[in-house]
Protein backbone atom coordinates (compact mmCIF):
# COMPACT_ATOMS: atom_id res chain seq x y z
CA UNK A 1 0.00 0.00 0.00
CA UNK A 2 1.46 3.13 -0.90
CA UNK A 3 2.74 5.19 2.20
CA UNK A 4 1.69 8.77 1.39
CA UNK A 5 -2.11 7.83 0.69
CA UNK A 6 -2.29 5.91 3.93
CA UNK A 7 -0.46 8.85 6.10
CA UNK A 8 -2.90 11.02 4.04
CA UNK A 9 -6.33 8.80 5.09
CA UNK A 10 -4.90 8.73 8.56
CA UNK A 11 -4.93 11.80 8.69
CA UNK A 12 -7.95 12.60 7.21
CA UNK A 13 -9.96 10.04 9.72
CA UNK A 14 -8.39 11.63 12.50
CA UNK A 15 -9.90 14.77 11.60
CA UNK A 16 -13.49 13.04 10.81
CA UNK A 17 -12.73 15.18 7.22
CA UNK A 18 -14.86 12.55 5.57
CA UNK A 19 -16.25 14.58 2.18
CA UNK A 20 -12.59 15.39 0.58
CA UNK A 21 -11.90 11.57 1.52
CA UNK A 22 -15.00 10.27 -0.13
CA UNK A 23 -14.24 11.42 -3.34
CA UNK A 24 -10.36 10.66 -3.43
CA UNK A 25 -11.59 7.28 -2.51
CA UNK A 26 -14.11 7.39 -5.67
CA UNK A 27 -11.12 8.35 -7.77
CA UNK A 28 -8.23 6.25 -6.83
CA UNK A 29 -8.87 2.73 -5.36
CA UNK A 30 -5.39 2.79 -3.34
CA UNK A 31 -7.22 5.31 -1.01
CA UNK A 32 -10.50 2.65 -0.44
CA UNK A 33 -7.81 0.32 0.35
CA UNK A 34 -6.30 2.42 2.64
CA UNK A 35 -10.00 3.59 4.68
CA UNK A 36 -10.66 -0.10 4.84
CA UNK A 37 -7.48 -1.50 6.58
CA UNK A 38 -8.66 1.50 9.11
CA UNK A 39 -11.32 -0.86 10.08
CA UNK A 40 -9.05 -2.44 12.53
CA UNK A 41 -7.74 0.14 13.65
CA UNK A 42 -6.33 -0.21 17.67
CA UNK A 43 -6.58 3.59 17.85
CA UNK A 44 -10.28 3.94 18.16
CA UNK A 45 -11.06 7.37 17.21
CA UNK A 46 -9.43 5.90 13.69
CA UNK A 47 -11.45 3.05 13.69
CA UNK A 48 -14.79 4.54 14.03
CA UNK A 49 -14.23 7.34 11.55
CA UNK A 50 -12.84 4.40 9.50
CA UNK A 51 -16.38 2.66 9.39
CA UNK A 52 -18.37 6.13 8.90
CA UNK A 53 -16.56 6.85 5.83
CA UNK A 54 -17.07 3.55 4.95
CA UNK A 55 -20.89 3.16 5.14
CA UNK A 56 -20.84 7.02 3.31
CA UNK A 57 -18.98 5.59 0.60
CA UNK A 58 -21.31 2.49 0.17
CA UNK A 59 -23.94 5.14 0.01
CA UNK A 60 -22.21 7.04 -2.51
CA UNK A 61 -22.20 4.00 -4.66
CA UNK A 62 -25.94 2.85 -3.41
CA UNK A 63 -27.32 6.03 -4.78
CA UNK A 64 -25.30 6.02 -8.41
CA UNK A 65 -27.67 3.24 -9.07
CA UNK A 66 -24.49 -0.08 -8.01
CA UNK A 67 -26.84 -1.43 -5.94
CA UNK A 68 -25.46 -5.19 -6.86
CA UNK A 69 -21.68 -3.08 -5.66
CA UNK A 70 -23.22 -2.72 -2.32
CA UNK A 71 -24.62 -5.69 -1.92
CA UNK A 72 -21.40 -7.78 -2.87
CA UNK A 73 -19.39 -5.48 -0.50
CA UNK A 74 -21.64 -6.57 2.04
CA UNK A 75 -21.34 -9.82 1.47
CA UNK A 76 -17.72 -9.92 1.68
CA UNK A 77 -17.79 -8.22 5.14
CA UNK A 78 -19.91 -11.15 6.31
CA UNK A 79 -17.19 -13.92 4.59
CA UNK A 80 -15.03 -11.98 6.68
CA UNK A 81 -16.61 -13.24 10.02
CA UNK A 82 -17.41 -16.75 8.54
CA UNK A 83 -15.11 -19.62 9.63
CA UNK A 84 -14.01 -20.12 5.76
CA UNK A 85 -12.06 -15.98 6.09
CA UNK A 86 -9.69 -17.41 8.43
CA UNK A 87 -9.86 -14.56 10.19
CA UNK A 88 -11.99 -12.07 12.26
CA UNK A 89 -13.90 -9.33 10.57
CA UNK A 90 -13.47 -7.00 13.96
CA UNK A 91 -15.47 -3.79 13.15
CA UNK A 92 -18.22 -5.95 11.08
CA UNK A 93 -21.31 -5.80 12.70
CA UNK A 94 -20.66 -1.81 12.80
CA UNK A 95 -19.85 -1.60 9.62
CA UNK A 96 -23.19 -3.71 8.48
CA UNK A 97 -25.35 -1.63 10.75
CA UNK A 98 -24.00 2.15 9.97
CA UNK A 99 -24.65 1.15 6.00
CA UNK A 100 -28.28 0.44 6.54
CA UNK A 101 -28.54 3.50 8.51
CA UNK A 102 -27.93 4.88 4.97
CA UNK A 103 -29.52 2.63 3.20
CA UNK A 104 -32.67 1.76 5.16
CA UNK A 105 -34.08 -0.81 2.96
CA UNK A 106 -31.04 -3.23 3.54
CA UNK A 107 -32.38 -4.00 6.68
CA UNK A 108 -34.42 -7.30 5.37
CA UNK A 109 -32.20 -9.04 5.24
CA UNK A 110 -28.70 -7.51 6.41
CA UNK A 111 -30.27 -6.13 9.88
CA UNK A 112 -31.23 -9.63 11.01
CA UNK A 113 -28.18 -11.28 9.69
CA UNK A 114 -25.80 -9.46 11.44
CA UNK A 115 -27.02 -10.53 14.71
CA UNK A 116 -26.49 -14.16 13.28
CA UNK A 117 -23.44 -13.97 12.54
CA UNK A 118 -22.41 -12.52 15.69
CA UNK A 119 -24.18 -12.21 18.94
CA UNK A 120 -22.31 -15.38 19.69
CA UNK A 121 -19.17 -14.99 18.29
CA UNK A 122 -16.92 -13.32 21.66
CA UNK A 123 -15.16 -11.03 19.83
CA UNK A 124 -17.84 -10.24 17.95
CA UNK A 125 -21.12 -9.46 20.48
CA UNK A 126 -19.74 -5.59 22.06
CA UNK A 127 -20.14 -5.06 17.81
CA UNK A 128 -23.07 -6.62 17.74
CA UNK A 129 -24.76 -4.87 20.71
CA UNK A 130 -24.13 -1.73 18.96
CA UNK A 131 -25.00 -2.15 15.94
CA UNK A 132 -28.86 -2.98 17.46
CA UNK A 133 -28.45 -0.05 19.32
CA UNK A 134 -27.39 1.73 16.69
CA UNK A 135 -30.39 1.05 14.47
CA UNK A 136 -32.91 1.20 17.20
CA UNK A 137 -36.56 0.28 16.65
CA UNK A 138 -36.21 -0.58 13.15
CA UNK A 139 -34.73 -3.73 14.20
CA UNK A 140 -37.36 -5.06 16.53
CA UNK A 141 -38.14 -7.58 14.82
CA UNK A 142 -34.84 -9.09 14.43
CA UNK A 143 -34.10 -8.67 18.28
CA UNK A 144 -37.36 -10.78 18.68
CA UNK A 145 -36.06 -13.66 16.37
CA UNK A 146 -32.97 -14.06 18.54
CA UNK A 147 -34.44 -13.13 21.65
CA UNK A 148 -32.79 -15.74 23.62
CA UNK A 149 -29.68 -15.04 21.98
CA UNK A 150 -29.43 -11.51 23.09
CA UNK A 151 -30.83 -11.99 26.47
CA UNK A 152 -28.21 -14.17 27.30
CA UNK A 153 -25.77 -11.50 27.16
CA UNK A 154 -26.63 -10.34 30.50
CA UNK A 155 -25.67 -13.30 32.19
CA UNK A 156 -21.71 -11.66 31.37
CA UNK A 157 -20.01 -9.94 33.66
CA UNK A 158 -19.11 -7.59 31.54
CA UNK A 159 -19.45 -3.98 32.49
CA UNK A 160 -18.73 -2.24 29.11
CA UNK A 161 -21.29 -5.46 27.63
CA UNK A 162 -23.70 -5.14 30.31
CA UNK A 163 -23.76 -1.49 29.10
CA UNK A 164 -23.71 -1.71 25.25
CA UNK A 165 -26.74 -3.93 26.12
CA UNK A 166 -28.86 -1.81 28.31
CA UNK A 167 -28.31 1.15 25.98
CA UNK A 168 -29.54 -1.36 22.84
CA UNK A 169 -32.31 -2.30 24.26
CA UNK A 170 -33.01 1.11 25.66
CA UNK A 171 -32.95 2.20 21.74
CA UNK A 172 -34.78 -0.42 20.52
CA UNK A 173 -37.74 -0.16 23.01
CA UNK A 174 -37.45 -4.17 24.08
CA UNK A 175 -39.47 -4.64 26.79
CA UNK A 176 -38.84 -7.89 27.61
CA UNK A 177 -35.17 -6.82 28.68
CA UNK A 178 -36.14 -4.62 31.79
CA UNK A 179 -35.78 -7.24 34.55
CA UNK A 180 -32.41 -7.85 32.93
CA UNK A 181 -31.49 -4.49 33.25
CA UNK A 182 -32.86 -3.54 36.47
CA UNK A 183 -30.30 -5.88 38.38
CA UNK A 184 -27.33 -3.50 37.04
CA UNK A 185 -29.43 0.09 38.55
CA UNK A 186 -26.86 -0.02 41.42
CA UNK A 187 -23.50 -0.32 39.16
CA UNK A 188 -21.54 2.42 39.10
CA UNK A 189 -18.56 1.07 36.76
CA UNK A 190 -17.83 3.85 33.90
CA UNK A 191 -19.08 2.58 30.41
CA UNK A 192 -18.18 4.31 27.46
CA UNK A 193 -20.32 4.30 24.16
CA UNK A 194 -19.46 5.82 20.60
CA UNK A 195 -22.88 8.04 20.38
CA UNK A 196 -23.10 10.57 17.57
CA UNK A 197 -19.88 10.59 16.62
CA UNK A 198 -18.61 11.18 19.72
CA UNK A 199 -17.58 8.66 22.71
CA UNK A 200 -19.89 9.42 26.05
CA UNK A 201 -18.78 7.75 29.10
CA UNK A 202 -21.43 7.32 32.16
CA UNK A 203 -21.66 4.99 35.28
CA UNK A 204 -23.65 1.44 34.05
CA UNK A 205 -26.41 2.69 36.60
CA UNK A 206 -27.59 5.79 34.62
CA UNK A 207 -26.87 3.73 30.95
CA UNK A 208 -29.25 1.25 33.14
CA UNK A 209 -31.56 3.92 34.16
CA UNK A 210 -32.02 5.69 30.63
CA UNK A 211 -33.08 2.29 29.29
CA UNK A 212 -35.43 1.45 31.19
CA UNK A 213 -36.74 4.96 30.80
CA UNK A 214 -36.72 4.84 26.95
CA UNK A 215 -38.41 1.40 27.30
CA UNK A 216 -41.24 2.08 29.09
CA UNK A 217 -41.71 5.44 26.89
CA UNK A 218 -41.85 3.37 24.06
CA UNK A 219 -44.42 0.65 25.15
CA UNK A 220 -46.68 3.74 26.34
Amino acid sequence: MDKSKKKSVEALLRRKDHAPLLDLCEKDGGYWQAVRSHLYDLDERIRWSAIETVSKIVRRWWQAGEEEKVRQYIRTIFWSISDESGGIGWSAPQVIAEIIVHIPVLMDPYGGMMIAYSIEEPPLIKGCLWGIGRLGKSIIDAVEAFRDEILAVFGVDDSEMLGLASWAMGEVGYHPAIPFIQKLAVRSEPVTIYIGGDFVERPLRHWAHEAISKIESAAA
